[in-house]
């Protein structure tokens, strides 16, 4: 098995480890707080991590992106409307995607496929390995401001 998609697993995992921890330890009103009732909130966040790891595991189960209507998206999101809810389908999904990750062949992940978001955007399935990671990284990134935006300083560690 590749190092490389080994260490893409465990740090799928640990980012989304870090994503539980910061979100179960906001308060639950502060959870489903918006920063100047604009921004995102903490849920928000947690709920687009499971459900956009459910799909960067499809697409590296079916090698092609599936098709995103961004309404079924949001209904989905929708959905999981507790950090209880949250959190159960961040982990399955999760756990999935690393079994995934994990089980990917190797001499596939140089080859580019067409994504949904854009007429002509491509990535590879290394890109689309990582894609949970990096935007599991991102928002947690966006939930430890906005405990700092409400008096949190903590860090929130998961080991």
């Amino acid at each position: 098995m590749s190092s490389v998609l080994t260490m893409a697993a465990e740090m799928t995992k640990h980012s989304a480890r870090h994503i539980a921890a910061n979100l179960k330890a906001m308060p639950p009103d502060k959870q489903v707080w918006r920063p100047l009732d604009a921004g995102r909130s903490a849920l928000s966040l947690a709920q687009e991590c499971a459900v956009m790891n459910r799909y960067a595991a499809q697409t590296l189960l079916d090698r092609k992106a599936p098709p995103f209507d961004f309404s079924q998206y949001e209904a989905a999101c929708a959905a999981l409307d507790t950090a209880d809810k949250a959190l159960a389908e961040l982990d399955a999904a999760t756990s999935h995607l690393v079994e995934v990750i994990l089980d990917f062949p190797e001499e596939d992940l140089e080859t580019r496929i067409p994504m949904p978001w854009a007429e002509g955007f491509t990535m590879s399935f290394l890109e689309i390995v990582l894609m949970s990671y990096w935007n599991m990284t991102y928002h947690e990134g966006q939930m430890a401001y906005i405990q700092t935006l409400y008096g949190d300083t903590e860090m929130h560690p998961t080991e």
